[in-house]
């Protein structure tokens, strides 16, 4: 049911607006199924620290590092290094559809939907407790889980103004919910990370979403599913679990069934510690890297062979190029990062070593192990343990989370160069823009930061061609971060204290200008709704309060005067 809209006010600006300024493999019974690089390094350093090769620019010096970076030597393998601990930056509920704004209401048992165009304001009755939603593409309508109600509304326009709502039965305490790429399917289940009232820790609801033939499918899993992705261009669902991967193609998803997991790991008892996993886009290959072992692994989800490769330090973070041909490994204890092809690396035997010829000389040296042709070490000058790659695979920017190190890398998969940047402040978080061109740096605040950055909140603006940086001051911590579909802007939340005005940046990706928002309230959400080239903004406003900025011609528009805040935790 929908209730009627409600009373709202529009307005077409803002008062406060202001502008401001070498490795072996082994495992070779295993069989497979242009980068960008730098026109003007101007401000990187190379992070080559042989003294050999030319450097990024001539105005700065090779070298061992810089000032402000954590000591990363030592040729020994030590015990692994703590995880990176990245903050997430990115809010999930609400959600921005094309046109709609999708907001759960746990206090109304409902879904606010605001038409971002007309503004006009929808109630549209749902289960008990939403506290999730996904929305459908091409405004198809949205995807709610209630959390009150053990079950999971499906909420359509109804072509004349309202809503269609069907709403069916889950298992208990589920607290994840994802939609397939073409919205054919919605799946929710119990992530044990994300807190809560224990869930079944293998049973899986897949919620079939075609119109007038919704059902409810119950899908047995490996144990402890963390993350689901999809591939083969969205037709293929895989859920990465403790004791492997369990998939399905979507095709196949027809009734009740349990999906075996294919083991990523030799030893099944194994506790798996920060493991992380890329796959490949047709979804053939998985690559697999934790602290259990300084090694790479390679699964093929078809035949279930596994192939090992290993490595000169423990992976800290592993990417996959969107090709799927390479990874890339940081090693922060060493200092390095290994560019890997997949799967040749894997596949890659050392060749016998040569017999001397009779008669040789006894107690000759004996002839070192030639190295991987695949796999190619980069030093990177500091203990970077992350790495975020753009999207066009060319290049990734390297940073750390851990206390010590005052600055970023970028490796140039191209060239197989890795330069330097240092930072004023400690970093906390990336995020790279949609098409590669920049990063918003966050920053975490140091004892041993400059006098005038002492307890001083932080964002660096990061050109990635040229390493040309900005750093941003503010008044109170960033707390959201997003940049818009096509790249051109950046939004930044800073909620300020509690119950007090808060910030919006809105920041150019060309110019790196900045616009300042001065909210009455806290921005505790902000999407971008690239279809209407407008960005929402969710106030801490008892009343309820979402902001719209048009990324077009600049004006803001408002509803308010409804009871949006319930979802706020």
């Amino acid at each position: 049911m929908t209730r009627p809209n409600l009373a709202l006010t529009a307005l077409t600006a803002l008062s406060a607006l202001t502008l401001a300024a070498g490795v072996g493999a082994c495992g070779a019974d295993f069989n497979d199924g242009g980068g960008s690089s730098f026109s003007d390094t101007s401000n990187w350093t190379s992070a080559d620290t042989t003294g050999g090769g030319t450097s990024a620019a001539d105005t700065w010096s090779s070298g061992g590092g810089i000032d402000a970076v954590a000591d990363a030597s030592g040729p020994d393998i030590g015990p692994p290094p703590p995880p990176e601990q990245e903050v997430d930056y990115d809010l999930r509920t609400p959600e921005a559809g094309a046109r709609y704004l999708y907001i759960p209401s746990a206090g109304l048992d409902a879904l606010v939907v605001v038409d971002a165009t007309t503004l006009a304001v929808s109630l549209v009755d749902v289960g008990v407790a939403p506290t999730l939603v996904r929305a459908l593409p091409q405004d198809r309508g949205a995807v709610v889980l209630n959390s009150g109600s053990d079950d999971v509304s499906i909420v359509r326009p109804d072509g004349a103004g309202g809503f269609r709502v069907r709403t069916l039965d889950v298992l208990p305490r589920h607290n994840r919910l994802e939609l397939s790429p073409d919205g054919r399917f919605a799946f929710a289940f119990y992530d044990t990370r994300a807190g809560g009232a224990a869930g079944s820790l293998q049973d899986v609801n897949a919620v079939r979403l075609a119109a007038g033939d919704e059902a409810v499918l119950n899908v047995a899993v490996g144990l402890r599913p963390t993350e689901l992705i999809f591939k083969e261009s969205g037709q293929l669902a895989l859920f990465f679990c403790e004791n492997g991967i369990s998939g399905i193609r979507l095709d196949e998803l027809v009734g009740d069934t349990f999906l075996p997991p294919v083991a990523v790991k030799a030893n099944p008892f194994e506790k798996p510690i920060d493991r992380e996993i890329v796959v490949t886009p047709e979804g053939r290959l998985a690559v697999v890297r934790d602290l259990n072992a300084p090694v790479l692994t390679l699964v093929d989800l078809q035949t279930a062979a596994r192939s090992t490769l290993p490595l000169a330090d423990w992976p800290s973070d592993l990417e996959m190029t969107p090709d799927g041909g390479t990874v890339i490994v940081p090693m922060k204890a060493s200092a390095q990062v290994a560019i890997v092809a997949v799967p040749e690396a894997f596949a890659w035997e050392a060749p016998e070593p040569e017999v001397p010829a009779e008669g040789g000389v006894d107690g000759e040296e004996p002839v070192a192990a030639p190295e991987n042709p695949y796999v190619t070490l980069v030093p990177t000058g500091a203990a970077f343990g992350s790495a975020s790659m753009t999207s066009d695979g060319g290049r990734a920017l390297l940073f750390t989370t851990e206390r010590g190190t005052k600055a970023v890398g970028m490796l140039d998969l191209g060239s197989a160069q890795a330069f330097l940047q240092p930072t004023p402040k400690e970093v906390v978080s990336v995020l790279v823009s949609p098409d590669g061109r920049m990063a918003a740096l966050i920053h975490r605040d140091a004892n041993d930061d400059a006098a005038d950055l002492r307890n001083v909140p932080a964002y660096t603006l990061l050109d990635l061609a040229t390493g040309y940086a900005k750093l941003v001051t503010v008044a109170d911590p960033v707390t959201k971060v997003i940049f818009t579909a096509d790249s051109s802007e950046l939004f930044a939340l800073m909620p300020g204290s509690s119950g007090g005005r808060g910030l919006v940046h809105r920041v150019s990706t060309t110019s790196f200008a900045v616009i300042d928002y001065e909210t009455p309230m806290a921005p505790v959400y902000v999407g971008a709704m690239p279809a209407v080239s407008k960005v929402a903004i969710a106030l801490d406003d008892p009343s309820g309060w979402i902001t719209f900025v048009d990324t077009d011609d600049g004006q803001v528009s408002q509803v308010n005067s409804f009871e949006l805040n319930s979802f706020i935790r």
